[in-house]
């Protein structure tokens, strides 16, 4: 089961990285780049219960790899599905109505809030992944 364990936890998390970085860095910048506002808005939001979905199910692999190996490093996955759930049933639905009722400066601050909640949650899937390398690297030089 440890080895299992270890698989999930560390294809959970390289997956669920990689993916929000793929989001931020690449998807959401060209988006807005090459798209009219008009159109690259609704597209993005049409895109958060995609990216919301995927965080989910790569955090609930990694978590179940964590939850194998009976490591408190699971908690790192639980804390991002929490906060993706939060965003995704709370924040995102609450935008979108402060959106349509065009009440731009509290938009403003809940974009900035939902941002930051989702940079969060890279840097701790971020960090995680980098523990585990610099374990398993230290682990294969004591071997």
């Amino acid at each position: 089961m440890h080895r299992t364990g270890s698989i999930l936890a560390l294809l959970g998390t390289g997956l669920l990285a990689g993916g929000m970085l793929f989001f931020s860095a690449v998807m959401a910048p060209l988006v807005f780049t090459r798209l009219p506002m008009d159109v690259a808005g609704p597209f993005i939001r049409t895109a958060f219960p995609f990216l919301y979905a995927y965080c989910l199910a790569t955090s609930g692999v990694a978590l179940l790899g964590y939850a194998l190996r009976r490591s408190p490093a699971a908690l790192v996955p639980g804390v991002i599905m929490l906060c993706t759930l939060w965003s995704w049933l709370w924040m995102l639905p609450r935008l979108d109505a402060l959106r349509v009722a065009g009440n731009h400066a509290a938009f403003a601050r809940g974009h900035f809030l939902s941002t930051w909640v989702f940079g969060l949650e890279l840097a701790l899937a971020l960090w995680r992944l980098g523990h585990e390398g610099i374990k398993r690297h230290s682990q294969s030089q004591a071997g």
